[in-house]
């Protein structure tokens, strides 16, 4: 039981510096609960999270599998073609080993998404919307 209570002292001391949770001073209970709500729902996720891991032997401290998923990244390059389109391209990276146990233990895909292509229209602050559809008609 002391061990239980100091991992969630300990948790919720983290996550009050990472959320920037620290003194709040409000003058209504509904003020300080709706402040103290987003403290108490990352609680629940990261220990959700942590116990799924150790369910998978991968044990650590709450930073470490943050610290691993930082090595997976997601690149978006952006250019304008000829018709004056702005064209974006997004990829993820793939993960490395340790990751990718990370992603089979919490049962998600090992990449949140394949290749995203979007196009979208240049607007001219000096056109109207009918001369924007006359235009890419």
């Amino acid at each position: 039981m002391y061990n239980c209570i100091r991992e969630i002292e300990s948790t919720n001391r983290s996550l009050k510096s990472d959320l920037d949770l620290r003194p709040i001073f409000h003058k209504t209970d509904d003020a300080s609960q709706a402040h103290l709500h987003p403290g108490l729902m990352s609680y629940r996720v990261v220990n959700t999270i942590r116990c799924r891991l150790k369910d998978n032997e991968i044990r650590s401290d709450r930073r470490e599998p943050v610290r691993v998923m930082n090595t997976q990244k997601c690149v978006t390059t952006s250019m304008q073609n000829d018709r004056g389109q702005i064209v974006s391209i997004k990829c993820c990276s793939r993960p490395e080993p340790k990751v990718d146990m990370i992603y089979k233990a919490l049962k998600l895909e090992p990449a949140s998404f394949i290749r995203k292509k979007s196009v979208a229209l240049k607007i001219d602050p000096k056109k109207s919307i009918v001369d924007l559809l006359i235009d890419t008609s």
